[in-house]
């Protein structure tokens, strides 16, 4: 491999790893894998369910502040505003094969099917528990 594709490939796990640090972030990717386009307010309770945030509005508030940005940014999800529907983008692949190892190791293992090599990223989220 070329010194350049290194650096590429080097920068790409970089970035993939910088937007999975957040836990509030790798929850919105989930819930999105799960279920689709979903609001802010929507999203904001996923956080909070899972022990994010205290409540709601603070969790919104640390969405649309930080966490939907970032993720925007990074062209992982498509969101606009507040009023606007958050749903994932195609840059979302570019978080493979971390994402797929986080939600192994995060989410609940009883509620998830045992993953195995030829399981897809898709196929764990849509198992997320609620």
């Amino acid at each position: 491999m070329a010194q350049q594709d290194r650096t590429t490939v080097s920068e790409r796990i970089d970035r993939s790893c910088e937007l999975l640090r957040s836990a509030y972030r790798r929850h919105v990717v989930y819930a999105l894998r799960r279920g689709g386009p979903a609001s802010v307010r929507e999203l904001g309770d996923t956080v909070t369910a899972v022990g994010l945030a205290e409540d709601r509005q603070r969790a919104m508030a640390s969405l649309v502040h930080t966490h939907l940005p970032k993720l925007s940014e990074a062209e992982v999800v498509e969101y606009s505003g507040t009023d606007e529907a958050v749903s994932l983008a195609d840059g979302v692949n570019t978080l493979e094969p971390l994402l797929t190892v986080a939600a192994q190791q995060e989410l609940d293992s009883e509620s998830l099917p045992s993953a195995s090599a030829n399981q897809s990223a898709d196929a764990l989220a849509r198992n997320v528990p609620e």
